[in-house]
Order: structure tokens, then C-alpha cells, then sequence
């Protein structure tokens, strides 16, 4: 069973989106304006076994944000 923070995480993941830009920046001191796109990647595996029934595996949440650095502007 996951702990307290887990289970915090899974609802910001799930039920508060928005939220997890804001999280992010302040846990990790990053600078994401929020409009970034976030590409999210499986964390649910289900493990065949050989005589037993197929068994769920829940991992770490996995995911990218994607932005683009600020262009330089010549003059």
C-alpha cells in the first residue's frame, strides 16, 4: 500500500491537473509559465503468471513536460 504522499500525488494527477505546474516549480525551483505541454506515460503493468492470474503493477508516475526555450532576439 502507498504511502499519504502517493495517494496526495495520484489526486493531483488526476483531479487537479493545473495544479501540477505550480508543484513542480516549487518542489524543484523550476520556472514553467503552466502553458507546457505534459505527455504522460503509463505507470499501470500488468505482469503475466504463469498459474496465477495476471497481476497489476503500479509504478512511479511518469512523465515529460515539453517547452520550448525562450529564442534570443538579435539586434
Amino acid at each position: 500500500m502507498g504511502n499519504i504522499y502517493d495517494g496526495a500525488f495520484r489526486t493531483i494527477i488526476n483531479d487537479c491537473r493545473q495544479m501540477l505546474i505550480p508543484v513542480i516549480n516549487e518542489i524543484f525551483g523550476e520556472d514553467y509559465t503552466g502553458n507546457e505541454k505534459i505527455e504522460f506515460h503509463p505507470n499501470e503493468h500488468f505482469m503475466d503468471q504463469q498459474d496465477a492470474a495476471d497481476h497489476e503493477r503500479i509504478t512511479d508516475t511518469n512523465f515529460i513536460i515539453l517547452w520550448k526555450e525562450k529564442e534570443e532576439i538579435s539586434s
